[in-house]
């Protein structure tokens, strides 16, 4: 029985890693900007130079609430260097609900609440969680919805930075042509 929950579970996480959706407008700066419960501000533009993860989420979603550890998990490993997760809620939560909800399940990335949108300014969220990839220059790049992996995040991020310098390298490599 352990190795037939293992094969599930290397089924699920290719499934999630391929699952990604390209963004339909992969060249758009994504301009955004909203408090956490805190009262910080967070905008795309303060993360430039990392991938930012944004993660659409609500409290009472069983599926939002399996992710939130793998995404905290994948926060405190990445923020210092190369990438930061930032929950948004948007069911309106007081403050002090907030609080207690960020409190009791470790999260470690900031959580932010906005109005209701179902198209936002990242794509349209039409169940939870949705997941949205903006590059390190600032745009959208993919989305996911349904649960999401710290590993097909990790996979995603990979393959989009080897494929980053295999451009670079192309692009050096044509001008050296010349």
């Amino acid at each position: 029985m352990p190795i037939k929950q293992f094969i599930i579970s290397i089924l699920i996480s290719l499934t999630s890693a391929l699952a990604f959706m390209q963004a339909a407008s992969a060249a758009d700066i994504v301009a955004f900007s909203s408090k956490d419960f805190q009262g910080n501000l967070h905008t795309v533009e303060q993360y430039r130079g990392k991938w930012v993860i944004v993660n659409y989420w609500g409290i009472f979603c069983g599926p939002c609430l399996r992710e939130m550890p793998e995404l905290s998990t994948f926060h405190d490993q990445h923020k210092d260097h190369d990438a930061v997760v930032l929950g948004i809620n948007q069911e309106d939560l007081p403050v002090k609900v907030m609080a207690r909800f960020a409190d009791k399940m470790n999260i470690s990335f900031p959580l932010l609440s906005v109005p209701f949108e179902q198209e936002t300014p990242f794509g349209s969220v039409n169940v939870l969680p949705t997941t949205f990839i903006i590059n390190p220059q600032g745009e959208l790049v993919a989305g996911q919805q349904g649960a999401i992996s710290m590993h097909a995040l990790e996979d995603y991020i990979n393959r989009a930075g080897q494929k980053t310098l295999q451009d670079k390298s192309r692009k050096t490599g044509n001008q050296k042509k010349s």
